[in-house]
C-alpha cells in the first residue's frame, strides 16, 4: 500500500512540473526591474 502512495506523489510532482513547464506563466514582467542598467531599447532587441 505503502509504494502506491510513493508512486502516486511521484506522479503528481512530475505531472505538476510539466504543466508548469509548458503553460506560460501569468505573472511575467515586460521589461526589467528597476535599476537594472540596461535601457528598453535592449529589452525589445532581445525578444526579437
Amino acid at each position: 500500500m505503502v509504494q502506491y502512495i510513493i508512486i502516486a506523489v511521484l506522479f503528481i510532482i512530475a505531472l505538476v512540473f510539466m504543466v508548469r513547464k509548458f503553460l506560460p506563466s501569468k505573472n511575467k514582467q515586460q521589461g526589467c526591474n528597476k535599476g537594472c542598467g540596461c535601457s528598453m531599447t535592449d529589452v525589445e532587441n532581445n525578444k526579437k
